[in-house]
C-alpha cells in the first residue's frame, strides 16, 4: 500500500511540474510576442496572414507597456507628460525649434520646448504636408524620433548640423531659408542659420 501511495504521489508531482512547465512556456512566448511587436514598434507588425491589424485608428506606435505609475516604459511613444520628460532625458539637448521655409506657404516647423513648471509643449506646423498637430503628446512623438537621430552639441559645425536636421526630418535642401535652435541642459542655446 505505501508502495501505490508512493508511486500515485510520484505521478501526480510529474503531471503537476509538466502543467507547470508548459504554462511557463506559454507565458514566456506570450511575453517573447510582446517583446518583438514592442521592438517592432516603429516599423509594420504583421498578423498571421501578413496584413496590418484591421484597427488603423490605433498606430502601432502607441504599443507599449505601462507600468504601476501609469507611465509608459516603451522610449519610443509618449502617452503623457512623464513619458515625454523621461523620453527627453535621452537627447543630448532639452529643447530644439526648427523652422524651414521653401518658399510662400511652404513651411516645416516643429518645435519641442520645457516650460519653467517642467512641463514639456510640442507643436508641428508641416506646410509641405499639410499637417498641423497643436497635441503636445502628438506632435511630441511625431518630433521626437526624428530629433534621436540627432548628435548635436556645442561643437557642431552649422553645415553638420543642417544636413543632420535635413536627413532626420526627411527634409529637402532646396530650401530658401533654415533656421534651428537648440537649448542645452545648462541653458547655453545654439542656433544654426542659413
Amino acid at each position: 500500500m505505501k508502495n501505490f501511495i508512493a508511486i500515485c504521489s510520484a505521478l501526480l508531482l510529474a503531471i503537476f511540474l509538466t502543467a507547470c512547465s508548459q504554462n511557463d512556456q506559454t507565458d514566456n512566448k506570450t511575453n517573447n510576442d510582446s517583446t518583438q511587436e514592442s521592438s517592432n514598434a516603429g516599423g509594420d507588425i504583421n498578423n498571421n496572414n501578413g496584413q496590418k491589424p484591421a484597427d488603423d485608428n490605433q498606430s502601432d506606435n502607441n504599443k507599449s507597456t505601462e507600468n504601476n505609475s501609469g507611465a509608459s516604459t516603451s522610449t519610443d511613444v509618449a502617452k503623457n507628460q512623464d513619458d515625454m520628460k523621461k523620453m527627453m532625458q535621452d537627447l543630448d539637448f532639452k529643447e530644439i525649434e526648427l523652422e524651414i521655409s521653401y518658399g510662400k506657404n511652404k513651411e516645416y516647423e516643429a518645435e519641442i520646448e520645457h516650460h519653467d513648471n517642467g512641463d514639456i509643449e510640442a507643436e508641428v506646423e508641416d506646410e509641405i504636408h499639410n499637417e498641423d498637430i497643436s497635441d503636445d503628446v502628438k506632435a511630441f512623438n511625431s518630433i521626437y524620433p526624428k530629433a534621436k537621430k540627432l548628435q548635436i552639441d556645442k561643437n557642431t559645425e552649422k553645415q553638420d548640423a543642417i544636413d543632420q536636421v535635413l536627413n532626420a526630418f526627411d527634409l529637402q535642401s532646396d530650401y530658401e531659408k533654415f533656421e534651428v535652435e537648440f537649448t542645452f541642459d545648462d541653458g547655453t542655446k545654439l542656433t544654426f542659420e542659413d
